[in-house]
């Protein structure tokens, strides 16, 4: 079974978004990012929020490579 974090790692790998930036798009601080890569769980609300924020730039950045 992965965790949140593999999920979330996975995910922004295939939409081309930084984990990173998903996280801080998404108002979680960068401290819990970084507990997450060292292995924390984390919560599964911070986790939907992620994966909403890594959705919306996924689009953002589809929208803008369109426009060129």
């Amino acid at each position: 079974m992965l965790s949140y974090m593999d999920t979330l790692k996975e995910m922004s790998a295939s939409a081309n978004v930084s984990l990173k930036k998903a996280f801080v798009h998404a108002g979680v601080r960068d401290s819990t990012y970084y507990r997450a890569r060292q292995g924390r769980d984390l919560r599964h609300s911070t986790a939907l929020l992620v994966e909403a924020s890594i959705g919306k730039l996924s689009a953002l950045q589809e929208r803008r490579a369109s426009s060129r």
